[in-house]
């Protein structure tokens, strides 16, 4: 199976994680995905802001909005973390759009407080993921079954604790999105 064409939505916020970011599109993209950066509103097309730790990162323009796209356009979701999944949290439309991904069980691959956007989108009850060790409490209060280690995949999630786990989780990512079932084009 193949990773050419396949597209993949980034969603981001104000304060994304920088390597939750700029490795897996990396990777994706040397294996001929096209990655798709998402974002909320109108200034997400003009500015959202990186960080890389507690500095400030490098920028990101959003290419498409949330409200204006859905999980037909695309083959898979990355939501890497930072501060950006508490941003997102709480849209209505991107909690409809986990939500369409996770229906139509496309892969969706979380990075660290990514896992935030799961939980608020009400899809982890029952499933096994990893996140930050800090929201581990919050996973469990959602009904999802908290693994503190380097990648989790159930069904079609792929989840990790954060950046340091990069490796291994970007290897996973691949091996899931080549054996996805390919979108018919629109």
């Amino acid at each position: 199976m193949s990773i050419e064409g396949k597209r993949v939505a980034a969603l981001i916020g104000e304060g994304f994680e920088e390597a939750e970011l700029a490795e897996p599109r990396r990777a994706l993209e040397e294996a001929g995905a096209v990655v798709t950066i998402v974002g909320l509103d109108e200034k997400a097309r003009q500015r959202i802001r990186g960080k890389r730790g507690l500095d400030d990162g490098a920028p990101q323009r959003a290419e498409e909005l949330v409200a204006d796209v859905t999980a037909d356009d695309f083959d898979a979701l990355l939501i890497p973390g930072g501060v950006s999944p508490d941003h997102l949290r709480s849209n209505r439309d991107v909690q409809r759009f986990v939500r369409e991904f996770d229906s139509a069980k496309k892969p969706i691959f979380s990075i660290g407080h990514g896992a935030q956007v799961l939980i608020s989108s009400q899809v982890v009850r029952g499933r096994q993921l990893t996140g930050a060790p800090s929201i581990a409490d919050d996973i469990r209060n959602a009904g999802g079954l908290y693994r503190d280690q380097p990648v989790i995949g159930d069904a079609n999630w792929v989840t990790t604790r954060s950046a340091a786990d990069g490796l291994v989780f970007t290897r996973a990512l691949l091996e899931k999105l080549a054996t996805a079932i390919p979108v018919a084009p629109a």
